[in-house]
């Protein structure tokens, strides 16, 4: 999922913005993890529920995970996805999530931005993030524990669950259990933009 030094189209004008390193870094950090436990890319890939070919190709920087795959990674690496971020997240457990006040994180390009969003309460079992998706993005084909549930504010996009394709236009929404193969592609003219709720936790609680 090679990089893109555009300025990020955050959800606000006035929203800030905390880079991921670029992908050549994560990749060096990922093996660099990978080697000091001694397991194979083979049995990465096994564990993240990806293919062996995509985590050599992370590994030397030819592509990108999504925040979910990076976060199978991480765990197929006996750490988190916080390990990556440039800056970690600041939990305050607030119940209100003002928009130009989230905090945006990119994983492969700054056209392509994540919105964490703040669990209201310590322990919460949801989790939720709004995707900022250029024209043209495809995700890696991924499987993980739990249950998503997907409503389209802009855009268009084209889901396969378990083989089975779903077009979604804004307000648009889909749920499934996140255990069967699923990917996504922005097949609009534009932007689009996803609010995700899922029981993943991506983001460990601090």
């Amino acid at each position: 999922m090679p990089l893109d030094t555009d300025e990020a189209p955050a959800a606000d004008a006035g929203a800030p913005l905390t880079d991921m390193p670029v992908a050549a870094t994560i990749g060096q950090m990922l093996r660099a993890r990978r080697k000091e436990i001694g397991k194979t890319m083979k049995q990465v890939a096994r564990e993240a529920g990806l293919t062996e070919g995509f985590i050599s190709q992370i590994e030397r920087g030819i592509s990108t995970p999504s925040l979910i795959s990076l976060y199978n990674v991480a765990n197929a690496l006996g750490t988190s996805v916080d390990t990556f971020l440039s800056q970690p997240p600041q939990h305050a457990h607030s119940i209100v999530s003002h928009a130009g006040e989230r905090r945006g994180y990119n994983v492969e390009t700054k056209e392509r931005v994540y919105e964490l969003l703040e669990r209201g309460f310590p322990g919460a079992q949801l989790n939720g993030c709004i995707t900022h998706m250029p024209a043209g993005y495809a995700s890696e084909l991924t499987s993980h524990d739990g249950e998503d549930f997907l409503y389209l504010i802009e855009g268009e996009m084209l889901y396969e669950i378990d083989g089975k394709e779903y077009v979604l236009k804004a307000g648009d929404t889909l749920h499934f259990p996140s255990s069967l193969p699923h990917r996504a592609r922005n097949i609009g003219a534009g932007p689009a933009r996803e609010l995700w709720v899922g029981t993943t936790r991506i983001i460990a609680e601090q």
